[in-house]
């Protein structure tokens, strides 16, 4: 450790000691100010037999003038007078009967306690204006009796905290809903309008199928139905229609979706108002609540959906042209091309299959369709064709990868490079860019890192490149 380090450490603890010792001293002041704040109680009023002091009462009385209590000099002399007269007859006498004597005695006109708001009755608070020389000391039972009288008089603590605790014991006796019933896998949130039907008596898939036939025909839009049968399964209403051992099962609910949007733009304002009210005239017909599962505005929705499908609709490529040898030929692309996995496709393009990739896509959805990781095609446009590349010449092909259609799309980019590169040194080629520029590794790089941004795009909106929802959003 460096000198500097030691000295830093030595600093640290001096300064943690301080705030310790700080600390410490401020604790013991303050005890010691809690202590002189309070003395020491030398009686106890209620343990205690009480003494009368007879030279320290006041009367308290009335000043009908005002509504506060005033005491006067002349009722002070009076009262003080009065009181010297007062002689007790033996010291001795207890004062249980004094306070007896007292009680039957003391009486308060309606006038003397006109305006007098308090929660102790006056008669029970003994004055010198009332004591009388056969008058005695007050009792400890009536002592007592005044501050049950108080203390009862306030809300009962038990009572008030059961009543804090109350609602909380209401909340948790709240019985909880179920939760809300998921909707078909292929359906999105945030691609779809929903409308969930909740049929009153439950009926047949048969039945269904001839209310829905040619109800939702003529819309520039993909439109689908699912039902839910007994099994709680959501099958879609076109795929089982037709199947005789789906006909008498039993439908509790029905799905009606419209697709907001694809690669020709966001569903119109009157396409969605035709939709919405063929549902609402439909939930009338079969006697089924109709639900909407959106909240918002379903042509703001379409419009958001139609500019983030332009953001991320990319495809990414390069081309490989010829060399100073001139064109090279079709059989050595095609032999070549095989021999890197491609293949040649009926509609003239080379395409290359991850096997693992679609498997696993196979798997998770109910779409068996195979979807290419890239292709290769000729620059100039004419499809490939076995005679054609028996007698032909190619100057050009370009490598192209659809971005939100291929669910590994780094993983499927690195491999077409790797591809092109692997053809170009067989063909005696050179790869290059939109603009016939030499692609070196610094721009592929660029091109990889925007393929990045765009693919952390999609799953931000929750739609995963490659999956059922962006094969249908791009469609």
């Amino acid at each position: 450790m460096s000198d500097l380090q030691i000295v830093l450490i030595v600093i640290g603890g001096l300064i943690i000691a301080a705030v310790l010792v700080l600390n410490w001293w401020q604790e013991r002041r303050f005890h010691e100010q809690v202590e002189n704040s309070f003395s020491n109680l030398n009686s106890d009023a209620l343990l205690e037999e009480p003494k009368l002091d007879a030279s320290k009462l006041y009367d308290i009385e009335d000043d009908f003038a005002n509504d506060d209590f005033s005491i006067t000099d002349d009722s002070v002399e009076q009262e003080t007078s009065t009181y010297q007269e007062t002689s007790y007859e033996s010291e001795d006498i207890s004062i249980d009967d004094a306070y007896t004597e007292l009680e039957s005695k003391q009486r308060i006109t309606a006038k003397e306690v006109k305006n007098v708001e308090t929660p102790i009755e006056t008669s029970s608070i003994p004055t010198p204006a009332n004591l009388n020389p056969n008058v005695k000391p007050a009792q400890h039972d009536g002592i007592k009796a005044i501050f049950n009288e108080a203390f009862n008089s306030a809300p009962n603590s038990s009572n008030a905290q059961n009543d804090l605790i109350a609602p909380s014991v209401q909340a948790n006796e709240i019985t909880l809903e179920e939760p809300a019933l998921s909707l078909p896998a292929m359906l999105h949130a945030q691609m779809d309008l929903v409308a969930m039907l909740y049929l009153a008596t439950e009926s047949t898939i048969d039945k269904l199928s001839k209310v829905f036939n040619g109800l939702f025909d003529g819309y520039d839009r993909p439109i689908f139905v699912h039902v839910l049968d007994s099994n709680m399964q959501w099958l879609l209403l076109n795929d089982v229609s037709a199947k005789p051992e789906f006909s008498d099962h039993k439908v509790s609910k029905v799905t009606c979706s419209i697709q907001l949007a694809d690669r020709s733009g966001p569903v119109s304002r009157s396409v969605l108002n035709r939709f919405q009210l063929a549902v609402e005239t439909l939930g009338l017909d079969i006697d089924a609540h109709v639900e909407w599962q959106s909240t918002g505005d379903p042509l703001a929705m379409a419009t958001a959906l139609d500019a983030f499908c332009i953001e991320v609709d990319k495809t990414m490529g390069f081309h490989l042209v010829h060399g100073e040898n001139g064109a090279f030929t079709g059989t050595k692309l095609r032999g070549l091309a095989e021999a890197q996995g491609l293949v040649l496709a009926a509609d003239g393009t080379f395409k290359y299959y991850d096997e693992a990739a679609n498997k696993q896509m196979s798997s998770n959805s109910d779409s068996n369709k195979q979807m290419p990781s890239f292709v290769m095609f000729n620059r100039d446009h004419y499809p490939f064709s076995q005679d054609m590349l028996r007698t032909s010449v190619v100057k050009g092909v370009t490598f192209q990868l659809d971005i939100p259609h291929v669910k590994h799309c780094t993983e499927a980019f690195n491999h077409m490079v790797q591809v092109a590169k692997q053809m170009e040194t067989g063909l005696n080629a050179q790869l290059v860019d939109d603009n016939n520029k030499p692609l070196g590794d610094i721009q592929i790089e660029k091109i990889r890192h925007q393929l990045k941004i765009i693919h952390a795009t999609m799953l931000t909106r929750g739609i995963v490149p490659g999956s059922d929802s962006a094969l249908r959003l791009f469609s």
